[in-house]
């Protein structure tokens, strides 16, 4: 009986995790359009009717942005848990979900996330832990 040859294991290009931690880094640390739609990417999954993504966004990501971006939606159609709380069990934080309204802050999302309602978060530098 021949062996079953077992799945390769996805680069981190195709991971969902990897992938999740790459958007977010990018919507948390820098400014430029590909940050912006990760940042709005990342929200949406997060909290969908608090922050609709509008998929016309991602026509301003390179290839490899947008290949990531799918495998993302794809990973978060059939979710194992919220985005906020897999970023908690990867770092072994519990303070993602205000992240994410910090994120939503400084993105300005319009009327979705008052200052006053933002519990301070300090600031950490985040690797991939994977």
């Amino acid at each position: 009986m021949a062996a079953l040859a077992s799945a390769p294991a996805p680069t981190p290009a195709r991971d969902p995790l990897h992938i999740l931690v790459h958007f977010f880094i990018l919507a948390d640390g820098h400014s430029h359009s590909t940050a912006h739609v990760a940042a709005q990417l990342l929200l949406g999954l997060y909290s969908g009717s608090r922050f609709p993504f509008d998929l016309t966004e991602l026509r301003r990501l390179d290839t490899k942005d947008l290949d990531m971006a799918l495998q993302l939606l794809r990973f978060d159609a059939r979710p194992q848990d919220e985005v906020h709380e897999l970023l908690n069990q990867l770092y072994g934080r519990h303070d993602f979900g205000m992240r994410f309204e910090h994120l939503a802050h400084n993105w300005r999302m319009k009327c979705k996330c008052k200052r006053d309602a933002l519990a301070p978060v300090e600031r950490i530098a985040l690797a991939d832990p994977i």
